[in-house]
């Protein structure tokens, strides 16, 4: 992943979006940055429910502008899913759970 690209996301950070269907703007914390292929995208978890046991996961395709795009291909949606269940089991085996 080219530093270039992601200059203006890093993980940890919080970013407002407006979901579709509402004018309301809600808070997002990116927990997650990876590539599948050309593409990067980006793990969004909203904000209020950070400390909560279940929480929504967001998909976002970073293409190194100022937009995020959805994700609303089929076959391209089951292949970040996966690959961030696979990010997420890696994490788990090495903190031991």
């Amino acid at each position: 992943m080219s530093d270039e690209m992601l200059e203006g996301f890093d993980v940890g950070d919080v970013i407002a979006l407006t979901e579709e269907g509402t004018d309301e703007a809600r808070d997002f914390r990116v927990m997650y940055i990876f590539d599948i292929e050309d593409r990067s995208y980006l793990v969004l978890v909203p904000v209020d429910q950070e400390e909560e046991e279940e929480y929504e996961v967001h998909f976002l395709r970073y293409d190194g502008t100022d937009m995020l795009q959805p994700i609303e291909d089929d076959e391209e949606w089951e292949q970040v899913e996966a690959t961030f269940e696979t990010l997420i089991a890696e994490l788990e085996k090495e903190d031991g759970i």
